[in-house]
Order: C-alpha cells, then sequence, then structure tokens
C-alpha cells in the first residue's frame, strides 16, 4: 500500500515536470492501446479500397464534428480542472483528398480490375477470372467472337448500353480501376476473359474519377500535428483520456476510414511542449506514425486518367 502511494506521489511529481507518467503506465498495462494498420487481402468490390480520400471529412471520436475540424480535449477554463473539449478549424483537412474526372476516359475492357457491384461477393476473389470460372462458367464455354459478342450485348453492362450511367474510379493508393456499376458484372468478367484469349481489344468509353492524397495539404498537417494510430476501443480510449488528462496534454481525435473502425487517429500539436512529450513517449513504444503511412501513400503515382 505504502509503495503504491509513493509510486502515485512519485508519478505525479514527475507529470508536473514533464513527463507522461500516467501515459507510460497506462502503455504498459494495457498494451492492446497500440494497435497498427494491417493491410488486408482485397478482392475485386471496390468498397475494399480504404477511401483516405474521404479521411479529412470524417468525424470525431465524439461525432459532432466532421469537415476541416479536428475535435479533441485540451486547456480549457472554467471545465474540471480547466482541462475539457476543445476543437480547431483546419482547411487542410478538406483538401486533403484529391479528384480528377475526366468526361470521356477511353481505355481498354483488360483495364478494369473490379466493380462496385454484383450478385456475387466481390470480395471473394482476387480477380475477374476467378470469379467467372467459378461463379459462370457457362459465359465462358466458347472461346470465340460469338461469344464475345453475346457477352458485351448484355444490357445490363451500362457502360457500353447506356450514357452517362456507370463510370470509373481509381486510387493512387491502391491502383486498380474499377467500373462502378449497378449490374452485368459476370458478363462483363466474360466478355474479358474471352478477349484476353482472343487477342483482341474492347475499347471502352465513360466517365472516370481518379483520387489520390494532396501532398501540401498532409505536409501542412504534419507539420503541425504528429499522428498516431491506436485503439478506439471505448475502454482503452478512455484510460487515454484519463491519464492525457492527469499530464494535461493536448490531442484531438479523428475517426479513420473503413475498414479501420476498430482504430483512430490521435493528432497532438507540436508546438505543445507536453503534447510533444506524449508524442515521444509513443513513438519509443512504436505506437504506428500516420503522417508517415499518408506521405507514403501520397507519393504513389495515380495512375493516368488520360486518353488512351
Amino acid at each position: 500500500m505504502w509503495k503504491k502511494a509513493a509510486k502515485f506521489v512519485i508519478d505525479s511529481v514527475r507529470e508536473d515536470l514533464g513527463y507522461p507518467s500516467s501515459l507510460v503506465n497506462l502503455i504498459a498495462k494495457e498494451p492492446r492501446l497500440n494497435m497498427p494498420l494491417v493491410e488486408r487481402d482485397k478482392g475485386i468490390s471496390s468498397c475494399e479500397v480504404v477511401k483516405w480520400n474521404e479521411f479529412g471529412g470524417l468525424s470525431s471520436g465524439r461525432g459532432s464534428y466532421g469537415r476541416r475540424r479536428l475535435t479533441g480535449w485540451g486547456y480549457s477554463p472554467g471545465s474540471h480542472r480547466n482541462y475539457g473539449a476543445i476543437d480547431l478549424y483546419r482547411e487542410d483537412l478538406l483538401d486533403l483528398g484529391k479528384t480528377w474526372e475526366t468526361p470521356d476516359w477511353i481505355c481498354d475492357i483488360q483495364d478494369v480490375d473490379g466493380f462496385s457491384a454484383s450478385k456475387s461477393d466481390l470480395r471473394r476473389f482476387k480477380s475477374m477470372d476467378a470469379m467467372v470460372e467459378h461463379s459462370s462458367k457457362e459465359m465462358i464455354s466458347e472461346i470465340t467472337p460469338e461469344k464475345l459478342a453475346e457477352n458485351l450485348a448484355w444490357d445490363e453492362i451500362r457502360i457500353i448500353s447506356r450514357v452517362d450511367h456507370d463510370y470509373f474510379q481509381t486510387w493512387s493508393w491502391d491502383g486498380r480501376v474499377f467500373l462502378m456499376n449497378s449490374g452485368g458484372s459476370h458478363h462483363f468478367a466474360a466478355a474479358k476473359y474471352i478477349a484476353a484469349r482472343l487477342g483482341v481489344k474492347v475499347p471502352l468509353k465513360g466517365k472516370c474519377r481518379a483520387h489520390s492524397l494532396n501532398q501540401v495539404a498532409l505536409a501542412s498537417l504534419t507539420r503541425d500535428f504528429d499522428i498516431f494510430v491506436m485503439s478506439s476501443h471505448y475502454k482503452y480510449q478512455m484510460e487515454f483520456h484519463r491519464a492525457m488528462q492527469s499530464f494535461r496534454a493536448t490531442y484531438y481525435l479523428k475517426d479513420l476510414p473503413r475498414p479501420y473502425s476498430e482504430q483512430c487517429a490521435i493528432f497532438l500539436p507540436k508546438s505543445e511542449k507536453r503534447s510533444a512529450n506524449v508524442a515521444q513517449v509513443l513513438k519509443d513504444a512504436r505506437f504506428q506514425d500516420l503522417g508517415w503511412y499518408l506521405k507514403n501513400l501520397s507519393s504513389l503515382p495515380l495512375r493516368s486518367i488520360d486518353h488512351v
């Protein structure tokens, strides 16, 4: 008991002097607070692409703000122990994602890698060929120009049968092109399968949206903040909050795009000494540096959406 009381006093003194003892103790006690991002194997569904271009517009952990704002906790006169809810306007958050749109993009059917919709579970398949071989063998029963034409004539392939309906979409950190469709996935995949084996070109034309990360906006954020990934589990977040409150360090919280619903981003202002001390502790404990991670993603080249 005396040892526990003495440790409490020593930790309190150390925190007054600028060392985040409560946080260090928490990290030692709860290693699951440290929950880095895991890159998952992806199928041919566009929904599996992590929408980092939408990150800046997502809500905070409290869900009260989103676009252009960081919300969190820090010095707040009148709050309990002068530590309460705060928020910060950041134009660079909304500018984090960049989108280019080409109205009449031309590509070959072999350039398309996935879909947004299908009767099949797109997440199960690593390629369109695998999907059609598994689910629609009758559509590729003959590798002939006639069978190719039959599949391409399917009315639900709206990128061919309609104007301004389906479109293409790509993300620089994923690199693939997706047909954002509302039907016809099996016939389209079958046509691609047959065309590849016949060595036949099938030109397609439609709107294309290409997404990347804005390096200028990201540089602005990482200039002002250390950004880390940690568990968003309520229990661990409450304990982290108590540790930050005890140390009186400012931090901001933001949700991550799907599928990372079990993690969140913690923004620590570099201009505040106590927050910078927290950042050093997290670095030493090998918490994932989200700023560095996104910087690497932003350096990946965007697939050309010029006419081909």
